[in-house]
């Protein structure tokens, strides 16, 4: 199962956010783009939200 929260990578001290459902369910693309951000799926297998500009 996905964890649901997320440290900040490269950020040192920070709290850990929370990701809701659905961001984690989101499939990657603009086309599956909702709120203004779209999720991109990295050559590393992470993901990070980008915003859409919409």
């Amino acid at each position: 199962m996905a964890s649901n929260t997320s440290k900040g990578a490269g950020k040192a001290n920070t709290t850990p956010r929370t990701v809701s459902p659905a961001r984690l369910e989101q499939k990657s693309g603009k086309a599956n783009a909702f709120g203004g951000y779209e999720k991109v799926k990295h050559s590393s297998g992470t993901f990070s939200m980008r915003k859409t500009g919409k």
